[in-house]
């Protein structure tokens, strides 16, 4: 049997702490579907800027504005995505836990210096009390968020290749 001042204790630690232990435990459950599912949700990114790059050269083809342009897989967790000009885009896409990051460049014409007008931007995966993943913007005052990779593949399309 405790002394009564353990049994105050314990019960104080229960009270006051309580709302806090089951924060962290759902905190964990999420962190635990992101790291299950986070390298699926950047392949299904991953194919939906390819597909959104297939379809922007298909509506250029023939047109003076038409560029090479590709998406290269550099490995399991990073693709690099490349636009000779009009405008040109150099770009790397990684995946890392539950970040994502695009550090790219880009300008109006033609190829230019990829260190020049550097930009990084961040996302993080986080988890739903569904089980759904979503990508939301990091270091941002008013973040965008997206409920899927193919809403996220549409903003990096339009980050990359508007001027």
């Amino acid at each position: 049997m405790s002394e009564p001042w353990v049994t105050a204790l314990a019960g104080d630690i229960r009270q006051k702490n309580h709302e806090a232990a089951e924060e962290y435990g759902r905190a964990q459950h999420y962190a635990g579907i992101v790291a299950e599912r986070g390298g699926e949700f950047f392949l299904r990114l991953t194919d939906c800027l390819q597909e959104g790059m297939d379809a922007l050269r298909r509506e250029l083809q023939g047109d003076v504005t038409a560029a090479d342009m590709m998406l290269e897989r550099v490995r399991v967790d990073e693709v690099r995505i490349l636009r000779a000009r009009f405008p040109w885009v150099d770009a790397r896409l990684k995946h890392s836990g539950d970040s994502l990051m695009l550090d790219y460049s880009k300008g109006a014409g033609t190829a230019g210096d990829p260190l020049q007008d550097h930009v990084t931007r961040s996302y993080t995966l986080l988890a739903d009390e569904h089980g759904w993943l979503r990508a939301e913007e990091t270091f941002s005052d008013s973040p965008q968020s997206y409920a899927s990779p193919e809403e996220l593949a549409r903003a990096l399309m339009e980050i990359l290749f508007r001027v």
